[in-house]
């Protein structure tokens, strides 16, 4: 659970910089943080007999992953002045 609750604190923490200081990066790199971990969460091997904790567990996992690619798209992406690099200087 302690992992759990790391990874979710630093994906608060990187969106909530973003929303404070108007700095889209630190929003990019929790949804990179929150894709990775989602790959790696929903592409694991898992038991054939699964107990309900490690069902709770897994559940929890993808709302954090949910909540970084979340502050990726809205405060990373879509908040951009540059929208990528797109726009001519």
């Amino acid at each position: 659970m302690k992992p759990l609750l790391i990874t979710y604190a630093v994906i608060l923490l990187l969106g909530v910089t973003s929303l404070l200081t108007q700095i889209h990066y630190f929003a990019n790199i929790a949804g990179f943080i929150s894709a990775i971990g989602l790959l790696l969460v929903f592409f694991k091997d898992r038991p054939e007999h699964e107990s309900q904790q490690q069902i709770k567990l897994r559940r929890y996992w993808y709302i954090v992953f949910a909540t970084g690619i979340f502050f990726s798209l809205i405060l990373g992406s879509l908040w951009n002045d540059k929208m990528g690099g797109m726009v001519p200087s």
